[in-house]
């Protein structure tokens, strides 16, 4: 139970943020709950006046909907048409009284008198709260439905029916737009889940569903209540006795997940039947320590995690959440380093920004985070992935745990020998931005299977890669190869093969990374390695020399068409003596021109072809280390094209 251990510890590390709301991007907005709590999104909200009155109500946008409720484990996993009503806040077939006056359906008869009961123990007892007071004064007297047609909110039909469903045709024949209530609502109208809040009496006094004081009550009244009720014994989690729960989390990986890491609710089929008589003979786990855990990994995927597929993967250390993310990538965590790049400002010069800085500060970064570490105490980092087989089952797919100092190790391990020159194009500034970094493991996934692949065997990629990064694990050969053969077939890619922000410049960047890392124990160079003897290098060499001479003589005629480079790239890594002969043929127009531009392309070609041994001269299929010698020479020529260009501006 290590894992429940550690996400057990992160809640406690981090209690002082229970129940504040933060967001991620711009998406809704989450908390770390407190205990007996769950989230839901509200659709309508009722403000009461401060003696608990109807004062008025208003429909409650997507943006602003995620709503604390105070909640049992019943209700808490309640699913289909099971009766098990939360505290305080509802679906209005639970909190209005009124609800089969206005035609609600028979079968929901029993809601709202168990929503009432629940309301009636918390009020009166000694853990109370004068806003439970004024709610459940005010729900009880059965005029919530009432109240919110009378306030515009929700609307009857002819017969004095709750209409559930607006429809084109309810705009001509009320004379009136489709109400908002009917647009945030998926369902029916009488789905809409309600929260209600008081009156502020002072400028701090919080709404209820962010009151902690409230929370506090709650947890007090349910504590009580458990203390007689449950059954206390020994938490495999913490070795203390306390009160038991056989009934865990869901609502994991987003709202609608039923999903569970902990489930023994088949007593007839196969969950513990054979081994075990009772589920607790299984596992025992405290309600508290079952209820911190779950909260702990619910905020840290919403906060930040990564999902691929139905696969959620989190990164976080137990005394400080907030680690660099490993499946990020150089410029990610450059631009986004979640506290890993405190005190390293971005470059303003945009020849900086251009060459090894980047690689180089993340580099140092790492090194001072590591520092600190050693400083301050080790931190336990913790790398987890889950995933659901079915709809009600979830099972942790891959766990680490390293102390910080080794995760950083490692995390600035793959940032050093898994790195390439990559290039993007910022539509913000209109600029193609180039710098040297490893590529985030989003657009490795992407570039290994395409765009179009199925969304599962993503996932699977993205499993398979984190062993590579967070335990230093070789890159499996198949991957390389994988995108080796699509950077193979450029004609396939329909963008501009030219472009070196493009699809497939960026795909031969990311395909350079794999293979350096693939190949680190050779350490292979980004630069042009002109001692580099493999047969693979030198013809990739070849095919980059013919493509920068073709493309600068097809640029003097402004001719659009693709090199013979790029036409024959397959068929060159499948038979490349027999092709190159071809290619040779095709550029033999250019080399005729005299000029000491094409002479120096020619001398080039001759140069590397000496380095070629007659043996190796041959058809047999080049390997993956071609891409790298093709990108490096292609680089090289560019390089010295644009330094020659700068210095004749310089003269003139």
């Amino acid at each position: 139970m290590s894992w429940m251990k550690r996400l057990y510890d992160v809640y406690e590390n981090n209690s002082d943020v229970v129940g504040e709301f933060e967001s991620r991007g711009e998406g809704q907005r989450f908390t770390l709950l407190p205990v007996s709590h769950v989230t839901q999104s509200a659709q309508i909200e009722v403000l009461l006046d401060r003696e608990g009155n109807f004062f008025k109500a208003r429909v409650v946008s997507k943006d602003e909907a995620r709503t604390i409720l105070p909640a049992t484990l019943d209700s808490a996993n309640r699913a289909g048409s099971k009766v098990a009503a939360y505290f305080l806040h509802d679906k209005l077939f639970y909190v209005a009284g009124d609800y089969l006056k206005y035609g609600g359906e028979e079968k929901r008869s029993a809601n709202f008198p168990q929503y009432i009961d629940q309301m009636k123990g918390w009020a009166t007892s000694e853990f109370t709260h004068r806003k439970v007071e004024h709610i459940y004064n005010y729900v009880k007297k059965g005029t919530v439905i009432e109240d919110l047609i009378a306030e515009k909110i929700l609307f009857v039909d002819g017969n004095g029916k709750l209409v559930e469903k607006w429809t084109k045709q309810d705009d001509k024949k009320y004379g009136i737009e489709k109400p908002e209530i009917y647009k945030v609502v998926t369902g029916d109208s009488s789905e809409a889940l309600v929260r209600f809040t008081i009156l502020s009496e002072t400028s701090n006094d919080p709404v209820v569903w962010e009151d902690k004081e409230l929370f506090k009550a709650f947890q007090q009244y349910l504590a009580n209540k458990m203390d007689k009720e449950a059954e206390v014994g020994l938490c495999y989690v913490t070795g203390q006795t306390i009160p038991l729960t056989e009934r865990h989390g869901s609502r994991l990986r987003n709202a609608g997940d039923m999903s569970k890491l902990i489930s023994s609710n088949d007593n007839t089929g196969f969950t513990y039947r054979g081994r075990f008589d009772k589920p607790n003979q299984a596992v025992q786990i405290g309600y508290d320590i079952s209820q911190k855990a779950h909260s702990a990994m619910r905020w840290l995927i919403q906060r930040q995690g990564y999902r691929s597929d139905t696969r959620n993967f989190i990164t976080f250390g137990v005394e400080n959440p907030a680690v660099v993310q490993p499946f990020k990538g150089t410029l990610d965590i450059y631009n986004d380093p979640m506290g890993l790049m405190t005190g390293i400002g971005m470059v303003e010069n945009e020849k900086e920004y251009t060459n090894l800085v980047i690689a180089e500060q993340v580099q140092q970064a790492f090194k001072g985070k590591k520092h600190n570490f050693e400083i301050e105490g080790i931190d336990h980092i913790i790398v987890m992935a889950v995933d659901a087989a079915t709809t009600g089952r979830l099972a942790i797919v891959y766990y680490q745990e390293l102390d910080s100092r080794l995760f950083l190790d490692r995390l600035s391990h793959w940032h050093d020998t898994c790195k390439w020159h990559q290039s993007y194009y910022d539509a913000v500034n209109k600029k193609t931005v180039s710098y040297v970094g490893t590529p985030s493991t989003y657009h490795i996934v992407e570039s290994v299977y395409g765009e179009r692949a199925d969304e599962k065997v993503k996932k699977e990629l993205y499993t398979r890669l984190l062993p590579c990064i967070v335990d230093r694990a070789v890159i499996p050969k198949d991957i390389v190869m994988t995108i080796f053969s699509r950077v193979k077939n450029p004609m396939g890619f329909n963008k501009d093969l030219s472009n070196p922000t493009g699809e497939w410049q960026r795909t031969l960047n990311i395909a350079c990374a794999l293979i350096k890392k693939q190949y680190e124990k050779e350490e292979i160079d980004m630069a042009l390695d002109l001692e580099n003897q493999s047969r693979d290098y030198l013809f990739g060499r070849l095919l980059g020399v013919a493509e920068v001479f073709e493309t600068n003589e097809l640029k003097r005629k402004n001719d659009p068409r693709a090199t013979n480079a790029m036409r024959y790239f397959n068929a060159f890594t499948q038979h490349p003596a027999r092709v190159w002969m071809t290619i040779q043929k095709q550029l033999h127009p250019y080399k005729i021109r005299p000029s000491k531009f094409s002479q120096r392309y020619i001398n080039l070609f001759q140069e590397i072809e000496d380095n070629i041994k007659f043996n190796d001269m041959n058809n047999n299929a080049l390997g993956p280390q071609f891409l790298l010698g093709y990108s490096s020479q292609i680089r090289s020529l560019y390089t010295k094209q644009e330094q020659k260009e700068e210095n004749e501006n310089g003269t003139n």
